[in-house]
C-alpha cells in the first residue's frame, strides 16, 4: 500500500483519513484555514469540508455526506497503481449532517454552502444555482417562431433526427447522440432551418470545433444565408487565460442569434454556468453531445445531468438520436453492450470478433510482445514519414489520424509516458531517420497542449519536409495549415494520448491500454468513450476482469444540478 504525506498538523480523524490518502495536503490545508477563518474547529465538520475541496478535485462540483462512505482512494500518483481499501472512522451521518449545518464556515457569505445533504465550496454552489435558474428561465419564457423544418434532398432522416431539429427551434435544446448518429446532419438542417442567421458553432477543444465546422459546412443547402463564427468556448466567451475574466457574460451578451455547443458532455459545470450568463433571451442555444462518455476533466457533468433530469430544460426540448450511422459493426455493438453494462456481451463479442479484440496485457509486456499493436504504430508512422519527405502535409495528417493508442492514465506502465517513450524507441529502431534524436524530423506527430493565437489545444500536427525546411502541416479538418513549428510553442509528441483527449476525434482504428482492477479510472464511460473514438476496429489490452470490472462500473460525479433544492441552500 502506498504511503501518503500526512499534515503534521492533522490529529484525530483527519490523520486517518490523510493516512488512508482519502485527502490530499492540498483539502486538509484548505478546509483548515477556512474554517479557522470562521471560527470552526471541529475535527468532523473540517473533515466534511476536506472531503469537498477532494471531490471538487477529482470532478465533482459537491460532496454528498450520506454516500461519503462510498468514496474511493484515487491513489497517490496518475499510474494505475492500486491503493487497498481502508476501514475508516466515518462519521454518524445524521449526527455529521447536523455538525456541518451548524456549522459558523457553513452559510452565507461563508466559504462554503449546505444544500440537503450536499456539500459545496460557496463558489461553485452558486455557479451551479446560476445554470440551474437561467435553464428555468430560458424555458419559462414566451416561445420563438417555429419555422418550416428544412429538409435534405435525397435524405431521409429517421423520425429522432426530425424531433432533434423541431427542438433547436426553442430557446434552449439538447440533443443526444453516440457517435455517428447523426449529430451534424442534424446542424446542418437547424441552420438551414432557421437562416438567414449569425451562429457560433463552439466545442471545448479547437480540433473538435474545427471538425465540427468542416462537417456543418459541407452539408448546408444555403451556406450564404448562414454566417458562422467557428471556436472553442474560451474563445467564444473571450476567457482570459488564467482569470476568471471574460469577455461576454450577462452585460455583454454573445451577438449571435444561434449558437452551437458541441461534445457538451466535455463541459465544466464552471464554463456551462459562464456561458448560460452570455447568452442573450431572445439567442436560441443547442447543446449537443453524449452523455453515456466521460465528463469534462474539470468539476462537473452538466449534459449528462440534464438528461438525468430534463425539466431543467423541458422534455420537449431534450432529443435523443437513435442508432449508429457512422458503423453498424462490432464497434457499434461493443458500444452498445458497454452503454447497456453488458459485460457477457461483451466479453462474447470480444472473444469472436475480428473488428474488436482483447488481448493479455499485464503491465510487463513491452511493444514487441504485442505484435498486432506494434503492426498497427509502425504502419501509421511509415506512411507518414513518407508523406512527410514527400511534402504531402494532408497525406501526413491522414496517416495519423487512422490509429490512435490510448490509455486512461498518464503515469506508469498503463500511462502515456510510458507509451509515449515506447512506441517511439520502437520506430526509431525500425524506420531510417525516425525520431533517431532529440531533433525534430519529417514525419514527427504533435499535439497542441495550450491555446495560442494560432493553434488550439487538442490540435494534431505532422512535421512535413517542404522547400529544403521542415513546416508542422496542422490538421484543420477538410484541410492543413502549414505553419513554422517554432509556432507550436507549447506542443509534444504524439505516439499515445489519453482517452479523455481523445474525445472529439475519430480514428480508423483504436488500441486501448485498460487500466488495472482497483484503479479509479476503470469505469465504463471511459471503456464506452475508448472504443466509440474507432470507426472500424478497436484493440483492448488488459483482462477480461478489468474489462468486466470497467463495464459494471458507472463513473460517479456528485451534483446537485437536477435536484428541486438547488437554490433552497443553508443561508444562515
Amino acid at each position: 500500500m502506498p504511503e501518503f504525506e500526512v499534515p503534521v498538523a492533522a490529529t484525530g480523524i483527519l490523520r486517518d483519513f490523510a493516512a488512508a490518502g482519502m485527502i490530499a495536503l492540498a483539502d486538509f490545508h484548505l478546509a483548515r484555514r477556512l474554517a479557522a477563518y470562521c471560527g470552526e474547529t471541529d475535527e468532523v465538520v473540517l473533515l466534511a469540508l476536506a472531503l469537498a475541496s477532494r471531490e471538487l478535485r477529482l470532478g465533482s462540483v459537491c460532496l454528498d455526506l450520506e454516500a461519503a462512505h462510498t468514496l474511493v482512494v484515487p491513489g497517490s500518483v496518475d499510474d494505475g497503481s492500486v491503493t487497498d481499501a481502508t476501514d475508516l472512522p466515518w462519521p454518524e451521518p445524521a449526527a455529521w449532517l447536523a455538525a456541518v449545518a451548524a456549522s459558523p464556515a457553513v452559510g452565507r457569505d461563508r466559504p462554503f454552502t449546505l444544500d440537503g445533504t450536499l456539500v459545496y465550496l460557496a463558489r461553485y454552489h452558486a455557479e451551479e444555482r446560476t445554470l440551474a435558474n437561467r435553464l428555468h428561465a430560458r424555458a419559462a419564457l414566451p416561445a420563438l417562431p417555429t419555422p418550416p423544418i428544412a429538409t435534405v434532398p435525397g435524405l431521409n432522416p429517421d423520425p429522432s433526427q426530425d424531433a432533434a431539429v423541431r427542438a433547436a427551434t426553442s430557446r434552449t435544446s439538447v440533443i443526444l447522440g453516440g457517435p455517428g448518429s447523426g449529430k451534424t446532419t442534424v446542424v446542418g438542417r437547424i441552420l438551414d432551418t432557421l437562416a438567414p442567421l449569425s451562429v457560433a458553432l463552439a466545442a471545448p477543444t479547437g480540433k473538435a470545433a474545427t471538425r465540427l465546422e468542416s462537417s456543418v459546412r459541407s452539408r448546408l443547402q444555403h451556406p450564404e444565408r448562414v454566417r458562422i463564427t467557428a471556436g472553442t468556448l474560451h474563445s467564444l466567451l473571450g476567457v482570459v487565460p488564467g482569470r476568471d475574466a471574460r469577455a461576454f457574460g450577462a452585460h455583454n451578451p454573445l451577438p449571435h442569434d444561434l449558437i452551437v455547443v458541441d461534445e457538451a458532455s466535455m463541459v465544466s459545470a464552471s464554463m456551462m454556468s459562464w456561458l448560460l450568463e452570455a447568452v442573450a433571451d431572445d439567442t436560441r442555444l443547442v447543446l449537443i453531445g453524449d452523455p453515456d462518455q466521460l465528463a469534462a476533466v474539470e468539476a462537473g457533468a452538466v449534459l449528462a445531468d440534464i438528461a438525468a433530469a430534463p425539466d431543467l430544460v423541458g422534455r420537449d426540448r431534450v432529443a435523443r438520436l437513435a442508432g449508429s450511422h457512422r458503423n453498424a459493426g462490432d464497434v457499434a455493438r461493443l458500444a452498445d453492450a458497454i452503454r447497456s453494462g453488458d459485460a457477457d456481451a461483451a466479453l462474447v463479442l470480444l472473444e469472436g470478433s475480428k473488428e474488436c479484440t482483447l488481448e493479455p496485457y499485464t503491465g510487463r509486456e513491452d511493444l514487441a510482445a504485442l505484435p498486432q499493436l506494434a503492426e498497427l504504430v509502425l504502419e501509421g508512422a511509415r506512411e507518414a514519414q513518407r508523406a512527410a519527405l514527400g511534402g504531402d502535409g494532408p497525406a501526413a495528417v491522414q496517416a495519423l489520424e487512422r490509429h490512435r493508442l490510448l490509455t486512461a492514465h498518464r503515469d506508469g506502465a498503463y500511462g502515456t509516458g510510458h507509451w509515449q517513450a515506447s512506441v517511439r524507441r520502437y520506430l526509431a529502431a525500425q524506420l531510417p531517420g525516425y525520431a533517431a534524436d532529440a531533433s525534430p524530423y519529417p514525419g514527427q506527430p504533435l499535439i497542441a497542449l495550450r491555446n495560442s493565437d494560432v493553434v488550439s489545444n487538442g490540435e494534431v500536427a505532422v512535421l512535413v519536409e517542404r522547400d529544403g525546411r521542415l513546416w508542422a502541416a496542422l490538421d484543420r479538418g477538410d484541410d492543413v495549415a502549414y505553419l513554422d513549428p517554432l509556432q507550436l510553442d507549447a506542443a509534444q509528441e504524439l505516439h499515445a494520448m489519453t482517452i479523455h483527449k481523445s474525445q472529439g476525434s475519430e480514428f480508423d482504428a483504436v488500441s486501448v491500454i485498460l487500466p488495472p482492477i482497483g484503479s479509479p479510472l476503470l469505469t465504463r464511460e471511459l471503456l464506452y468513450t475508448a472504443v466509440t473514438r474507432a470507426r472500424g476496429h478497436a484493440h483492448l489490452y488488459g483482462s477480461p476482469e478489468a474489462l468486466r470490472r470497467a463495464v459494471e462500473t458507472r463513473a460517479r460525479r456528485a451534483s446537485g444540478l437536477g435536484r428541486t433544492s438547488v437554490g433552497r441552500a443553508k443561508t444562515a
